[in-house]
Formats: C-alpha cells, structure tokens, sequence
C-alpha cells in the first residue's frame, strides 16, 4: 500500500542558539557601554569646573558632586574604581580644578593626593602695593574695592605707620610667586605675603644684624635702593650713598622717592617742576628719609641695604644702560654729568 505524499517537514532549529547569539551580541555592546563609562565626559572639552569635595565626604557623596558638575559621566564608575583601588578612604576635602576632558582615573588620584585648585601670582622685586593689588586682582581674589578697605591699616604685627605714611602695608608685602589655595581672600592673600616677609625678612635678616636703623628704616632705604638699583649689581654701592647722606644731614635728593610722591607713573626723566612736588616723600625738598618704603624690595636689596658697600661716596648718576657712576665729591659728580651729556646718557 503507498501512503499519501504528505509533502516536505522542516526540521525545528533549536531556539537556545539564537539566544545565545544574541545574548553575546548584548554583553558585548554593555561591555563597550561599561568601559566607556570609565573614560573622559568629554575628551575634546577645554571647560573648567571648580569643584568642592567637603570634609568627610564619602566616595559616593563625592561621585554624586562630581556627575553634579558635569566632570564624570556617572555616579557608579567612580564609585567601583575608588573602592578596588582602596582610595575611597583617602579623599582629601577642598577645592579641585577639575574637567570633563580629565579621565576617571586622574580625577580620582588628583582627589585622593590633595591636589586641590591653586591660583599662581608673581609679584617682582620692587612692585608697589598698589601693582601687586592689581596683580592679585587679575588673578580674580578679590575686588579692588576689598583691597582698598584693608589698604588703611597696618596688618597685625605690621610696624605702626608713620605720620605721612600713605600706604601702611608698603614695604612689608614680600616679592615671590605664590601659589594660593583656589578661593583666598584678599586679606588671607596679603597675610601670606606678610607672614613671608616676617619669616624670611624681620626673622631671618633683620633680628641678626644689630642695625642701627629701625626695621622701618632699614626697609625704607632699601626701598629706595630698589627702585634706583632694580638690578641689584651695584647696590651696595647705592646704599651706601644713602648711608652717608643720611651720616652728614644730607637730603637724599632721590628721583625715585619723587616719582612715588607724584603717585601715577611719569614717562621719562622728571621735570624741575616735578621735583617741587608737596610730598613728605619728596626727597629734594625734605631731609632724612621719606615717611615710609615706596615699594616692596627684594631680598637681595634688603640685604645689600644691610651691608653697604665701605665708600665714601655721596653722589651718584644712572645711565640708560644701567650703570651707575658714583663720585664722592660734588666736583666729580658734575664731570660724570657731563660725561653723560657728552654720550647722551649711555
């Protein structure tokens, strides 16, 4: 008997292999997923993001901060690396300087090192206060307005200011670059220049010398030895000038300490009009030294102004290439003029 044709029967494919398929296809792309959760928010990104990790914050308080800020791309990454690398423990409070460019790795060690946000300010020998106000200013700690409030006094421990003084904080306001925590204040900001001052001037200088001078006196003259000396090559010499002026009653007759009584700058030499200036510090027309420092000297002047040169000096001429002719009596100083004239200062 034939049977009837019943027609052709598909074999069923078992379903586990296209589950399976599939499943390695999902695992692959959450592994891709996973992994890039790891890196940079945004590689190409130039944007700044100051961010505060508080006092005793924990790692998860810290990733959610940070996802906050826009600086990582999620809360759990951070929070698995800071655990298997064990820093979760270390993470240090303050402000850091972070950005979405960063990797999660880099982050996290900047955090657990204490690698918080600084601000860099350079302040060069022999600046004034009011330059290194505008310095710390473009730095953005601070307004103006909060420097000139705190500019009417003394900080404490600061020398009392002479009657005349225009400036209290002038001389004792220690030249260096500076790298202040993110968020300084004014005051914190001039305090830090102060207490340097303190540490490296009033301590390590000044209470070994056995000057004769004040430490207001000392650091005025070498105030004025800054400013007519910037160099430094020959101050000693210049000092010493100053010294003997000071020995014999003589006016110091400083075009620097001229220049400061105008208060604004003045392009080249100074008129004899500007040597009439009303000023106590205009040192062509009062004898001594002028009430107070008119800038900030460097350490190297300060110490100069220590340790004059042994001259007998009294007089003394710069040149526009930065040397200086010196004469002892007034005779000489005339010649040196003349010989400047006859080289049109050079």
């Amino acid at each position: 008997m034939i049977e009837p044709y019943m027609g052709r029967q598909r074999r069923r494919r078992p379903t586990w292999g296209l589950w399976a398929g599939a499943a390695l296809v999902a695992a692959f792309f959450v592994a891709l997923w996973v992994v890039s959760q790891f890196k940079p928010k945004d590689p190409g990104s130039r944007a700044v993001r100051y961010v505060t990790v508080a006092p005793g914050s924990t790692a998860d308080e810290v990733a959610l901060t940070l996802q906050r800020a826009g600086v990582i791309k999620s809360v759990w990454p951070f929070e698995i690396l800071s655990r298997w690398d064990k820093s979760s423990t270390r993470l240090t409070a303050g402000v850091y300087r972070l950005s979405p460019s960063m990797p999660l790795s880099t982050i996290l060690d900047k955090i657990t090192r204490g690698e918080t946000a600084v601000v860099r300010v350079a302040i060069p020998e022999g600046a004034t206060v009011q330059e290194i106000v505008a310095r710390l200013v473009r730095a953005h700690i601070g307004h103006l307005n909060q420097y000139q409030a705190l500019e009417r006094h003394p900080l404490p421990g600061m020398p009392a200011p002479a009657k005349g003084v225009r400036d209290p904080l002038e001389g004792y306001l220690f030249p260096a670059t500076y790298s202040f925590p993110y968020g300084t204040t004014p005051r914190e900001a001039l305090t830090t220049m102060w207490r340097t001052f303190q540490h490296r001037v009033e301590k390590g200088l000044y209470a070994h010398s056995h000057s004769k001078l004040t430490l207001a006196q000392w650091v005025t003259l070498a105030s004025i030895v800054q400013a007519e000396d910037s160099s430094g090559t020959q101050a000693t010499d210049v000092a010493a000038v100053f010294y003997n002026r000071l020995a014999a009653g003589m006016r110091f007759q400083s075009d620097a300490t001229v220049r400061y009584a105008i208060g604004h700058p003045v392009a080249g030499g100074l008129t004899l009009n500007d040597l009439t200036v009303a000023s106590p510090y205009n040192t062509y027309q009062h004898a001594g030294l002028p009430p107070g420092p008119i800038d900030n000297p460097g350490l190297a002047i300060l110490k100069a102004s220590l340790r004059p040169a042994r001259v007998s000096y009294l007089y003394f001429l710069s040149l526009r290439n930065g040397q200086i002719l010196f004469a002892t009596t007034y005779q000489q100083h005339l010649a040196n003029i003349a010989k400047a004239n006859a080289t049109h200062g050079q």
